[in-house]
Formats: structure tokens, C-alpha cells, sequence
């Protein structure tokens, strides 16, 4: 079987996928949802591998360990990874905004732990493609007050994007037939207003 080394997360870290349609193919440089444990992840191809001549290092062996959002990485059972699709200029949008997110809330975490008498150290963040979903990456162990700050801007960072449904957004768009009469949205006479998710357009 064929499957492709790709790249993930703040780390960029590699790990072997397989595609969830048996033909596909991709390029090298192509951008691709994955699907981990953690849930459906950014990632980038970087070429084919056999699955069969595949290495055993957690950076090849396509097992990836699951994380908990405003934590650091936790052992967890390992699984399989697969390619979902190509990214979509759709999804591409989604991700810039979101990205906007997570680097408001990436700053403040940092400034605020600075400011604080916590020894943790935020490196950065992996940011799930739901939008619901923050793995945090810290310099060495984290204290009780720097896992209480983490944890509060987390839940903001998660009360801001729920606020504006960017989760249901990018799981299901504004519904089958988007834009046309018979989608019973924004074709309809009411337009962006009759739209569930028009407010994730806005910010």
C-alpha cells in the first residue's frame, strides 16, 4: 500500500498516512486535513512511503500520541492516521481567521505567565482544524498557577470561536446547496441574514 510522510503540527513533527480514498495521490507540498487522534489536523505532504517499508520511530510509524487542549502532550493510544482530502480554498480562509485566534490567544498566554510568579514557558500551539481544540506546548513542566492561566485563556479562546460557530462552519458549511434557492440561504430573499454561521463571516 502507498501512503505519504506528512508534516504536522508547531513541532513538525512526521508521521505516515494513508488516504482515505485508495487512488489519491498527492504532491509534494500539499496541503492536507488528517485525520489523529486528536482530532482533523493541518498537515503538509512531504512524498510517498510504503507502509510496509515504513520505520518504526513515532516519526514515521503513522501513530500519532493524543493531546488535551490547555495541557501538554499525554501518552494516549496510539492509531493510524489518514488523509481526509486536499485543502480547499474554502478550508484556507477558515484557517487564516482561525490563526488569527490563536495567535491573540498565544500572546496573551505568554504575556500573562511572563507578568505572573508561574515558571511555565508556552512555546507555542497546535490548533485543530474544529476550532475547538488548543494542544499546548510548554518549556519543560508546567505548575499549578501556570496550568490555571493556561486553562482560563483557553476557555476564552474557545467562548470566542463557539461564539461565532466557526466549528460548525468548517464541519458542515452553511448547509447542502449553499448560496441557492434550494439551500434556503443566502440565495434566498433573505440572504446573509437567514445564513446560521454569517456572523463567522464578519471577523
Amino acid at each position: 500500500m502507498t501512503a505519504h510522510l506528512v508534516r504536522i503540527g508547531f513541532a513538525g513533527d512526521c508521521f505516515v498516512a494513508v488516504s482515505l480514498v485508495e487512488s489519491a495521490t498527492f504532491t509534494r507540498g500539499s496541503e492536507v486535513l488528517v485525520q489523529t487522534p486528536r482530532g482533523i489536523e493541518l498537515g503538509e505532504v512531504l512524498g510517498e512511503v510504503s507502509v510496509n517499508n515504513a520505520g518504526s520511530g513515532d516519526t514515521q510509524s503513522g501513530d500519532m500520541q493524543s493531546g488535551n487542549a490547555g495541557s501538554e502532550e499525554e501518552d494516549a493510544p496510539t492509531a493510524r492516521l489518514r488523509i481526509i482530502r486536499s485543502l480547499t480554498e474554502e478550508d484556507r480562509l477558515l484557517v487564516e481567521r482561525l490563526q488569527r485566534y490563536k495567535r491573540d490567544a498565544v500572546r496573551r498566554c505568554q504575556d500573562v505567565l511572563a507578568s505572573s510568579d508561574s515558571d511555565a514557558v508556552l512555546l507555542d500551539v497546535d490548533q485543530l482544524f474544529d476550532g475547538n481544540t488548543l494542544v499546548l506546548h510548554f518549556l519543560g513542566p508546567v505548575d499549578a498557577l501556570g496550568r490555571e492561566i493556561t486553562d482560563q485563556i483557553v476557555a476564552e479562546y474557545e467562548a470566542r470561536v463557539q461564539s461565532i460557530r466557526l466549528a460548525e462552519l468548517m464541519t458542515h458549511g452553511c448547509g447542502p446547496d449553499c448560496g441557492t434557492e434550494a439551500g434556503g440561504g443566502c440565495g434566498t430573499g433573505g440572504g446573509c441574514a437567514s445564513c446560521a454561521v454569517a456572523g463567522a463571516c464578519t471577523k
